[in-house]
């Protein structure tokens, strides 16, 4: 069960951050527009102030209308049957694919100015991509949509620093709601859980950038399928070794979180391979939901020249063999040498390794909960495998998770309505008899 002594303490830490801005920010601006002489530009900036003012309020809404939910961990996968995500797998029908890349959108105001959707199509064909999802920022991008291999899918979230953000595949409405300067586990439980309506995948983005998720977090989140381990702004195999580690059937997906497509540094970097013959969307779903992916890190070299990483992205081998014979799971590439195999395990643990092989093979142990694979190839370009799963039966069943605690979330927003309350109280008080309190302070 999640620890709620640590609940309460982020959701105290939340409560007084916005104790400050709701009392304590006014107070203060009220102090410098005093000096200001300019009676215009006191007006001005009193209206700026109400406008901020409400829209902190706003926000403090949406945080505490947040419910409180009880988590049970899964614990580590066990049982007598092993789910292999690749078995059935054609390797003739790998395509190759990228969900989050950034246009120009809010007339250039946020980061992707210089990706026009005509530049994201020609480099992306170029590069011999079978799909390219754009994800502006809160906004389902429309462009392509007369395609029958078209996916809508955006980036969730407005927060600027500290970046919980989530990609939202299959995307039929963009939900607007978010809590953009601190996040509980409750919050970014609810907000999968939200996204969740209104899409068919919600995937936790560059989890480790910015520390928008702790590792911890993955331990009890759940209700999400796809993690975006693979992305250059940070590689989050920790999360998903913990994910795992608990429980949690969460596969791998790869993406460039391209912002400038014309500087050759951001594109071609990361990617999902999915195994599909029929590209319509229904099909890429079940293939998605079912693990039969993996992630790419291309490893081109710095400031490459863009028709060099063209041809290098034509040479690159793909994966033929997955399979588990008896206990010994066997790995394969179209490559005639695989430098490096690394087989993971439980808490991300290297379970064994080997070099310069042609065909990877390891023999699973009883106490194996789950083994992934990452492969090196030549030229320094890895392969990121979904793993191998442990089951009590032949087909997985995810358990529910997480659960809204309904007589704890009366409690908290009967606490919350008295705090808001208090500070409309001492908000009152001060409009009313500013002379008074100024002459106590």
């Amino acid at each position: 069960m999640y620890n709620i002594s640590a609940k309460y303490d982020e959701f105290f830490h939340v409560k007084n951050h916005f104790y400050f801005i709701s009392l304590f920010l006014p107070k203060c601006l009220s102090i410098m527009f005093k000096k200001i002489k300019n009676k215009a530009l006191r007006i001005v900036l009193s209206v700026l102030t109400s406008i901020l003012g409400l829209l902190l309020f706003v926000f403090l809404v949406f945080y505490l209308a947040v419910p409180s939910y009880t988590y049970t961990v899964p614990g580590p996968f066990n049982g007598p049957y092993w789910h292999n995500p690749y078995e059935g797998m054609n390797p003739d029908h790998w395509k190759k694919y990228n969900m989050h890349c950034h246009s120009r959108k809010y007339f250039g105001l946020t980061n992707g100015r210089l990706s026009t959707e005509e530049n994201i199509d020609s480099v992306y064909q170029r590069m011999q991509y079978d799909h390219y999802g754009i994800s502006d920022y809160m906004h389902i991008n429309r462009h392509g949509s007369e395609r029958k291999d078209f996916i809508p899918c955006y980036e969730h979230g407005y927060g600027l620093f500290r970046k919980t953000h989530q990609i939202c595949i299959g995307a039929q409405k963009v939900w607007m709601i978010d809590y953009p300067f601190v996040q509980t586990l409750d919050m970014k439980q609810h907000a999968i859980n939200q996204m969740g309506k209104r899409c068919r995948f919600v995937m936790p983005a560059h989890a480790s950038f910015t520390g928008g998720y702790k590792v911890s977090d993955m331990k009890y989140l759940s209700n999400y399928r796809l993690l975006e381990v693979l992305n250059p702004f940070g590689f989050s195999f920790e999360h998903w070794d913990m994910a795992l580690s608990n429980g949690h059937r969460v596969y791998i997906a790869g993406d460039d979180d391209s912002h400038n497509v014309l500087n050759t540094n951001e594109i071609g970097r990361c990617f999902t391979m999915i195994n599909v013959d029929d590209m319509d969307p229904e099909n890429v779903y079940s293939a998605l939901e079912s693990g039969m992916a993996y992630g790419v890190k291309f490893n081109p070299y710095y400031n490459q020249p863009f028709e060099m990483k063209v041809d290098r992205m034509g040479q690159l081998p793909h994966l033929t063999r997955c399979e588990l014979v008896g206990d010994t799971l066997i790995v394969e590439t179209s490559s005639d040498l695989i430098e490096s195999v690394a087989f993971v395990g439980q808490g991300g643990k290297i379970l064994k390794e080997e070099h310069n092989v042609k065909t990877a093979h390891y023999v699973v142990q009883p106490d194996d909960n789950y083994v992934r694979t990452e492969l090196m190839l030549p030229k320094m370009h890895y392969f990121y495998l979904n793993p191998i799963t442990r089951h009590q039966t032949k087909t997985p069943i995810d358990r529910p998770c997480v659960s809204v605690n309904y007589a704890r979330t009366a409690l908290l927003w009967i606490g919350y309505a008295f705090m808001v309350g208090y500070i409309i109280y001492l908000v009152i008080r001060k409009l009313r008899h500013p002379k008074t309190e100024n002459h106590e302070d």
